[in-house]
C-alpha cells in the first residue's frame, strides 16, 4: 500500500524529482570543488549561510511543487474513475508540464493514458513545454502571492475512492 503511494508520488512529480536530484548533485559538486566547509569556518558565518541559502531553497521549492502535483494527481484520478475520461477533467491541468505529468500518471493507472496523451497532442503540448503557460502571457504573475501559494502549497486532497480496497476486492473476486 505504501509502496504504491510512493510510486504514484514519484510518477506524478517525475520531472520535479529529477530537478531536485540535479540541484542536489550540482550544489554538492560545487561545495566539494570550492571546499565550502572550510570557507564556513571563517568570519561572517551568518552572511555566508545566507549566501548558501539557494542551495537549500531550490530543491525545497521543487519538492513543495511535487507535493502539490501529487494532490492534483489524486484529484484527477478520483474524477477520471468516477466520470470516465472527459477533456473537461484534464483541461485545468494542462497549464504546466508538471501538472500534465500528474494527470498522465492518474490516467495511466486507470488505463486512460492514450486518451490523455491524445488530448495533450491535440492541444499542441510537446515534451519540451516545461514552464506554465501563464509565465509567457503574464510574467508579472510570478510576483503574486496567489501564484506561489497555488503552486507550492496546494491543499491536501482526500481521495473519495479508496483504490487499495477497490483493488483488493477486484483481486479477491477473481
Amino acid at each position: 500500500m505504501l509502496n504504491k503511494k510512493l510510486i504514484s508520488y514519484f510518477k506524478a512529480g517525475s520531472l520535479l524529482h529529477l530537478i531536485t536530484l540535479s540541484e542536489i548533485l550540482f550544489f554538492s559538486c560545487l561545495y566539494l570543488s570550492f571546499d565550502v566547509v572550510s570557507w564556513l569556518k571563517g568570519d561572517f558565518l551568518l552572511l555566508k549561510l545566507i549566501a548558501l541559502s539557494p542551495s537549500v531553497c531550490m530543491p525545497l521549492f521543487a519538492q513543495l511543487d511535487a507535493r502539490s502535483r501529487y494532490q492534483n494527481y489524486k484529484l484527477v484520478k478520483d474524477h477520471l474513475y468516477i466520470y470516465g475520461f472527459h477533456t473537461r477533467i484534464i483541461k485545468p491541468f494542462i497549464k504546466s508540464r508538471c501538472q500534465r505529468d500528474a494527470a498522465k500518471a492518474a490516467a495511466y493507472e486507470l488505463g486512460m493514458m492514450e486518451h490523455c496523451e491524445e488530448y495533450f497532442k491535440k492541444t499542441g503540448y510537446k515534451w519540451y513545454h516545461l514552464f506554465p503557460d501563464v509565465i509567457f502571457t503574464k510574467p508579472s504573475i510570478l510576483l503574486t502571492k496567489n501564484f506561489w501559494i497555488t503552486t507550492l502549497f496546494a491543499k491536501t486532497y482526500r481521495p473519495k475512492i479508496d483504490f487499495n480496497k477497490l483493488n483488493a476486492k477486484l483481486s479477491f473476486s477473481f
